[in-house]
């Protein structure tokens, strides 16, 4: 099975039935919402978790926008401060589900352990 993008402007979500492994990486995902009460929702294979990010992703790069914007890592931002920190790659098992809530925008890869 060839790799398949996911990309949208809404919350998402994704259930493995390829039969096989497959790595979900995670190039670009912003929150709904900004300033302090931005937060990204995720949870794959009964793992829930969330953080304080306005967008995470692979390779992103950042401009500083005031005094107050602050650069968490190489992979994601917050305009508060350091508020946690979410996946940017994960492995799913065949048949385990990946959703993200609290987005607007988002691009994902999945490719299957096979390639």
């Amino acid at each position: 099975m060839a790799s398949q993008v996911l990309s949208g402007s809404s919350n998402v979500s994704y259930t493995n039935n390829t039969g096989q492994n497959v790595r979900i990486v995670i190039n670009y995902m912003k929150s709904a919402t900004s300033g302090a009460s931005s937060n990204i929702s995720m949870s794959w294979a009964g793992v829930s978790v969330s953080a304080d990010l306005s967008i995470i992703g692979r390779n992103l790069a950042f401009a500083q926008i005031n005094a107050s914007s602050t650069i968490i890592a190489n992979n994601a931002f917050s305009p508060g401060g350091a508020a946690g920190g979410l996946p940017t790659e994960l492995m799913l098992a065949s048949g385990q589900t990946f959703s993200a809530t609290g987005i607007n925008a988002y691009n994902i890869v999945v490719i299957p352990e096979a390639g």
